[in-house]
């Protein structure tokens, strides 16, 4: 399965990714000012994970885009500010889960395997 991962810190995302590939995923990386939409139809990904707190658009703003688009990939956000994620507008996206930062590597585990068996039905 595919997984694309949203930073704006380049280390952040490449780190992420790599934990991910470890976990039996193909990872892809991208920065926020790419056209996600488009790397998710071009890449055919299966679950989207984003940070949060972005210059230009937020993680939630992000999911907003995806979710007009018509795509139900299951998005995960990531934030070491999770107390002002507006949890209802999170809610209401359809957001698979929200994790802490730093990020714990059995917390990302956990929710990508979970993603993953959402994906699988």
């Amino acid at each position: 399965m595919k997984l694309l991962v949203v930073d704006d810190l380049e280390a952040v995302g490449i780190i992420v990714s790599e934990i991910a590939t470890h976990s039996g995923w193909n990872a892809v990386y991208c920065n926020q000012n790419q056209n996600i939409i488009e790397v998710i139809q071009n890449e055919q990904i299966d679950v989207l994970l984003t940070d949060f707190a972005m210059p230009g658009k937020n993680g939630l703003e992000i999911a907003a885009d995806i979710r007009e688009a018509g795509m139900t990939q299951p998005i995960i956000i990531f934030s070491a500010m999770t107390s002002q994620i507006d949890m209802a507008r999170a809610e209401k996206l359809g957001i698979f889960k929200i994790l802490d930062k730093p990020l714990s590597v059995r917390e990302l585990r956990r929710a990508l395997s979970e993603a993953r068996a959402v994906q699988a039905v």
